[in-house]
């Protein structure tokens, strides 16, 4: 055992502790009794088999012979039962506990830090504290640490009586757990070093398994036939781990044979020196033979229990620690606390000042140098190519990712020093990669406002988008569950009919600044007219932003902000854009050249 490992040992049970503590302390009671009783279990039968098998030997009176029988039988029912249920009621609070750690651990992935998700790092991480609750480590963990206390408490009852008889049945019973000790030791360590190549390579065939079935990627596959080419890739990948589990199997196996050579050695060795003492020194009764085999069996399932305990707690501690590691990541978005506040007379300025930002482990800056100023109840168009900064424009301005350079204020105050909560419910986004939920079409809509608005209004702002004929078709109207992920009977949406939901769902959140990133991309020019005019007639009074390839948002706008290259190359109206002869000319002579031919 390294000089570090008992350190550790008593860390992770210390961090344990604190966890429990932090959710329920009446774990802490059932664990003790749990201790208490199962280290009581095998004294009935050690201490009064001595007894019996010496009256049987001795001719005693088989009445009393029976009494014993009975009290030992009785007793051990009794303490065995308690335990029974003592563990059953554990179980089920530490199960509970597990329950509880999985939707901690589901919620802080939910709320961590945008930036952080797009993180290789914090992905693994999240797939090992994963493996802590979801795979049973949290749930033995708990277990080890029972039969870590338990079995001490065992060893120090029969420690005195294998003393008693001969120390030196104390020294070969030692030296063999020692032994299988080590072995397991090493053979624990050994496997959570496979353990820790196996996660990234579990974590794609994973990924493989879910976007194979994913009904998003099935169109791909089928047309473009790639379904050789996805499962090779998906058996070398499981080659792989395989080859790896083989290593594992292999050394348990190694372990296991050194185990049974042991264990041989040492039944022989006691039989050799209780034997002399029975037979040459004729110190010992048959019975004393009978105590000291069920002692030393006792002693050695004890000391198995304690290093077991050890090495487990060691072992499993880790998954904890990977699971505390993640629980404590913290983002940037957690440190503002300043209230959010936006008279409803005053609006919403947003301003860029020289802005600059680079996406996580690339060299090229995505935006450069960006200042711009949007007045309250302003209503602008971004547009450029693929690739101009549009969208990363609109992720800074969410808090999705925060800029490298350069500071965003919303009404003078640089947007990180507001509390993160309470700036995200300002903002109301449909994002070009939008995405409706396995719910129904209401709960899509309103989510926790469900209840609180009627379906009247519902129905009256989807009038305005066109998105009214949708809802009436649905066999269930806004009842409709939406997809077939856990329901026979869900509908699919086309990409027209799930962006004018979104849309929809976006007016509900009903926040001060509205921002649409591509909003119109599956729609026909008809439908796009009528989402422009019923949105620009739902959203006065608010500030709203426009993200698209195509330039009809901008007939609606005050302001164009036109992005080429990460930069913002020109800003002003459509008429003055149109009159400078530039970039924006540039693209709506493109988008007009094409709509008249």
């Amino acid at each position: 055992m390294d000089k570090s490992e008992p350190k550790s040992f008593w860390s992770n049970i210390i961090l344990l502790f604190r966890f429990i503590a932090g959710i329920d302390k009446k774990i802490f009671i059932w664990l003790g009794i749990s201790v208490c009783i199962s280290a009581l279990i095998p004294f009935p039968y050690i201490l009064l088999s001595r007894k019996v098998i010496d009256s049987f030997a001795n001719g005693a009176d088989y009445s009393a012979t029976v009494k014993i029988i009975v009290i030992m039988a009785v007793s051990g029912w009794l303490i065995k039962t308690m335990n029974q249920f003592i563990n059953t009621e554990l179980d089920k609070k530490v199960k509970r506990l597990e329950y509880e750690a999985i939707q901690r651990l589901f919620y802080k992935m939910s709320v961590l830090d945008y930036v952080l998700l797009d993180d290789a790092d914090t992905k693994d991480k999240f797939g090992k504290a994963t493996k802590c609750v979801m795979a049973l480590n949290f749930y033995e963990l708990i277990l080890s640490v029972r039969t870590f206390f338990s079995s001490i408490l065992i060893l120090l009852g029969v420690l005195g009586i294998i003393a008693s008889v001969d120390v030196w049945l104390l020294i070969i019973v030692s030296f063999v757990i020692v032994v299988n000790a080590y072995a397991n030791s090493r053979l624990k360590k050994y496997r959570y070093k496979i353990d820790n190549e196996l996660w990234p390579i579990d974590r794609k065939m994973e990924w493989y398994m879910q976007f194979s079935a994913n009904i998003e990627y099935a169109k791909e596959i089928r047309v473009n036939q790639l379904q050789k080419f996805i499962f090779d890739k998906y058996r070398k990948l499981s080659d792989t781990y395989y080859k790896l589990l083989d290593q594992i199997t292999n050394s348990e196996g190694a372990v296991k044979h050194i185990g049974l050579f042991l264990s041989m050695l040492q039944e022989n060795m006691a039989y050799l020196v209780l034997g002399y003492k029975i037979l040459v020194e004729k110190t010992l009764t048959v019975g004393d033979f009978t105590m000291t085999f069920s002692a030393i069996a006792s002693f050695k399932d004890a000391c198995s229990g304690i290093i077991d305990g050890v090495i487990e707690v060691l072992n499993r501690g880790r998954y904890f620690s990977k699971y505390l590691e993640f629980m404590e990541l913290e983002g940037n978005s957690s440190k503002g606390d300043v209230p959010v506040t936006i008279n409803p007379v005053q609006g919403a300025e947003i301003e860029f000042s020289h802005v600059s930002f680079r996406y996580p482990n690339q060299k090229e800056y995505a935006l450069k140098d960006i200042n711009v100023k949007l007045s309250p109840f302003t209503r602008a168009a971004v547009i450029g190519d693929n690739g101009a900064g549009k969208t990363t424009f609109i992720k800074l301005l969410c808090r999705l990712y925060e800029p490298d350079e350069g500071i965003i204020t919303l009404n003078g105050k640089d947007i990180r020093t507001y509390d993160y909560k309470e700036y995200q419910k300002i903002l109301a986004v449909v994002f070009q990669d939008y995405k409706l939920f396995s719910f129904s079409v209401r709960e899509n809509i309103l989510f926790s406002n469900e209840g609180k608005i009627k379906d009247e209004e519902i129905y009256g702002k989807a009038k305005l988008l066109g998105a009214d004929s949708i809802i009436s078709k649905l066999p269930e109207g806004l009842d409709t569950l939406l997809f077939k992920d856990y329901d026979v009977s869900g509908v699919n949406l086309s990409g027209g009919e799930g962006q004018k939901i979104a849309i929809l769902r976006a007016l509900f959140k009903q926040s001060e600044i509205m921002i649409l990133d591509e909003p119109t991309a599956a729609l026909d020019p008809d439908a796009e007219k009528k989402i422009y005019e019923g949105f620009e007639m739902l959203t006065r009074g608010k500030t709203a932003i426009y993200i698209s390839h195509r330039l009809a948002s901008a007939r609606y706008c005050d302001v164009i902000l036109v992005f080429k290259d990460g930069r913002l190359c020109e800003q002003g109206s459509h008429e003055e854009l149109i009159g400078m002869d530039g970039e924006y000319k540039r693209l709506y002579r493109i988008q007009a050249d094409y709509y008249a031919n």
